[in-house]
């Protein structure tokens, strides 16, 4: 939308100062009610000229603008912005407009229909709202971890308590990653005791301080958590 100060001024002036004359144009749709973006909206009018009388196709021009409505002034809203729909011949007497997608902080809009080499001849529709097509939000998927590959322990292991268990991870996808982060977790792959880190070597011995018997898998992940790796589900026994 851009702005304009002259065909408010004219529209404004010949309102105010009474000066419309026997010359009119008489709006007759769109009436009230709420018009779809995207559909098509029959803007129809009529006209009469008893004292200017156009005769060339120049002088027959007539300016279709969409404005802002303010239902208090019941009329555009002054200085806001508008944008010129289409430049018509007055005689077509209908002209279809596709509804744009568009919205307002105002009361609707309203078109306002003016000759263009004699603005004083003017007319508004009544005014009306547009239902805009509503964008459908799509829902931003959560990157996926890239698996670190981790080949011990292996599933079904049984493992002594108090003895070491030698914990192995492929380091060929995380070079870049000086440490990565070892966690002891449920079979369900929640973590049943703390997070630690360790140099990323592939491999870290570690001492089986359990105290009951119990199902485990072992979590390396790096610390931006872009990486995860989940060994097989082991056992823990007296």
């Amino acid at each position: 939308m851009r702005k304009s100060i002259v065909i408010f001024l004219a529209v404004g002036m010949a309102a105010t100062a009474g000066l419309l004359s026997a010359d009119q144009i008489t709006v007759s749709a769109p009436a009230n009610g709420t018009y779809k973006a995207a559909a098509n909206l029959d803007i129809v009018w009529t006209y009469q000229f008893m004292e200017w009388l156009p005769s060339t196709a120049a002088q027959r021009r007539m300016v279709i603008s969409l404005h802002e409505y303010n239902k208090q002034i019941q009329g555009p809203v002054k200085g806001g912005p508008f944008t010129d729909v289409a430049v018509v011949d007055v005689n077509a007497g209908r002209f279809t407009w596709k509804v744009d997608n568009i919205n307002t902080n105002w009361d609707g809009f309203i078109f306002v229909l003016y000759m263009k080499e004699n603005p004083a001849i003017m007319a508004q529709s009544q005014p009306f709202q547009v239902e805009r097509n509503k964008i459908p939000m799509i829902p931003i998927k959560a990157a996926a971890n890239l698996a670190i590959p981790v080949t011990s322990p292996v599933a079904g292991k049984n493992c002594k308590i108090g003895s070491t268990l030698t914990i192995r991870w492929d380091t060929s996808r995380i070079v870049s990653y000086g440490y990565v982060w070892i966690q002891v977790c449920w079979p369900n792959h929640a973590g049943a005791g703390g997070a630690y880190p360790t140099s990323n070597t592939g491999s870290y011995d570690w001492k089986i301080a359990e105290t009951a018997e119990n199902t485990f898998c072992i979590k390396v992940s790096t610390q931006d958590d872009k990486w995860v790796g989940y060994s097989g589900n082991f056992n823990v026994k007296k």
